[in-house]
């Protein structure tokens, strides 16, 4: 089974990167450029690992994992959290809000394929 993974950035040129490391590698990848839009594709195609900015209007981080924990269908997907801004208080309130890991803008492809791997296999995923 391959991996599918939503990745919800406001910044267009991050979600191209995201899908196109992602896809070379053979993730399918469904892209959201708000949390609102990010919460439908969730409800819509069910990913099995979120990619997701803490920075964006409309939805921040934040209020996309809240809204994201509330749900019974996606209490335990797995988030990592894209963000250019990276102390221990906001990496702390992130854990808080039920993110899994946290890859630091601009990110390298390896440092995305890695934690994406790891991820995957601590909640029981597999890509094909």
């Amino acid at each position: 089974m391959t991996a599918r993974v939503l990745v919800v950035d406001d910044e267009e040129d991050y979600r191209i990167i995201a899908r196109d490391v992602l896809e070379a590698e053979g993730y399918q990848v469904e892209l959201a450029a708000d949390g609102e839009a990010g919460l439908a594709a969730v409800r819509d195609r069910r990913p099995d690992l979120i990619l997701l900015d803490w920075m964006m209007p409309k939805l921040d981080g934040e209020g996309f994992c809240r809204r994201l924990r509330e749900e019974d269908l996606s209490r335990s997907l797995p988030v990592i959290m894209l963000t250019v801004k990276q102390t221990v208080d906001e990496e702390l309130e992130a854990l808080h809000f039920g993110v899994d890991d946290f890859i630091a803008k601009p990110f390298k492809p390896a440092d995305l394929l890695a934690r994406v791997r790891a991820t995957l296999r601590r909640s029981g995923q597999r890509r094909a």
